[in-house]
């Protein structure tokens, strides 16, 4: 019987997949001056999606608990159908600004609270407010890991 020549290589961190993976979806609709549109705005039970107050185009997203890890957070937004989109001045591109989702090594011990920061930028990549009217499309990966 003949040996392969060309085995698959194993991943480095040997994982391929994620066990116990969960998807959080949300959409975020903005009224004026960043202020979020609660009768629009769609949260899944047990998340919540506030305004960081004080603080241009920041937002404080709560999971309903802290996780093994946080995978990924993609945002989308939804512009309109033919009108201008915003100001360059206006907060196009996200990005998180802290992980208090992600457990530390002992889980036990953890004291993660399940939320973390998506900060809303400008072309300049300065804090910018979310033109007004536009929603955003959110998806947010965990990987669920221990139970205690």
């Amino acid at each position: 019987m003949p040996t392969a020549t060309n085995p698959i290589p194993r991943p480095a961190a040997g994982v391929m997949g994620v066990v116990d993976e969960i998807t959080f979806h949300m959409r975020l609709v903005i009224t004026t001056a960043g202020a979020v549109d609660t009768a629009n705005s769609w949260l899944p039970g047990g998340v919540t999606l506030v305004k960081t107050a004080a603080t241009a185009g920041r937002y404080t997203i709560t999971l309903p608990t802290a996780f093994e890890r946080l995978l990924q957070v993609d945002v989308c937004p939804i512009g309109p159908d033919t009108a201008v989109y915003g100001a360059n001045t206006t907060g196009y591109d996200a990005f998180i600004r802290r992980d208090n989702v992600t457990r530390t090594v002992n889980l036990a011990a953890s004291t993660q609270t399940g939320d973390f920061k998506l900060q809303f930028t400008q072309t300049s990549y300065a804090d910018a407010e979310v033109p007004d009217g536009l929603s955003y499309m959110i998806t947010v990966k965990v990987a669920r890991g221990k139970t205690f």
